[in-house]
């Protein structure tokens, strides 16, 4: 969510850039209100019946969608194994941390000196194995989001053009949008298209 989080904003400040752009070419000076009376007047002046806006519900977009839903999986449980992977590689290693315990007392200064280096060496190696096993995850959990995001930017871009939209936002509880019309809601709409290209993308693939 973190990436649909930072694409709808994105997306809004592009917006606000298009607004600010158009207008200025327009030759139309305005300056900024000296007051809230007066921003409350600039507002009524203007004429936003031209602007067609949509919103796509993000959460609900990333429940429906079937590709992601599948990587998703992968990804979780690549996940899975590695946490029980390294769940058994620590258990090892405290099992040998207690026989090292036990066997100190027969053991020369030497000899446990070089016991504890090797085992701090062995705690350094898991410890990196756990990032190196991380940051493969990390990485594939960004190129996952990026997956999405270039499937979702081209059919919302059909989308755009098929309605005749200026702008499509989006819209969660974690987004900068306070509120939405449910009629300008078309989750519904993009989801269709992305599962439509997503099975004739498996099916191509099925048939080779």
């Amino acid at each position: 969510m973190k990436t649909f989080n930072t694409v709808a904003i994105i997306v809004l400040i592009v917006a606000v850039g298009y607004l600010f752009i158009k207008d200025s070419g327009s030759g139309s000076s305005i300056s900024s209100p000296a007051n809230d009376g007066e921003m409350i007047e600039n507002l009524k002046g203007q004429d936003f019946k031209g602007v067609r806006v949509a919103y796509i519900n993000t959460d609900s977009l990333v429940r429906k969608y079937d590709l992601h839903k599948e990587l998703q999986e992968k990804l979780a449980s690549r996940a899975r194994i590695l946490e029980q992977d390294m769940a058994n590689k620590a258990q090892v290693f405290q099992q040998n941390v207690e026989l090292l315990q036990k066997q100190a007392a027969n053991m020369s200064e030497a000899e446990l000196q070089s016991a504890q280096m090797d085992l701090q060496q062995t705690q350094q190696n898991l410890m990196a194995y756990r990032d190196e096993k991380g940051a493969e995850l990390a990485k594939e959990q960004r190129s996952l989001d990026s997956l999405i995001m270039d499937d979702l930017k081209d059919v919302v871009e059909v989308v755009k053009d098929e309605f005749g939209l200026d702008y499509i936002l989006s819209y969660d509880p974690n987004s900068i949008l306070l509120a939405a019309n449910e009629n300008y809601n078309i989750t519904a709409v993009v989801v269709e298209r992305l599962n439509k290209k997503h099975n004739k993308g498996k099916a191509s693939k099925e048939e080779e």
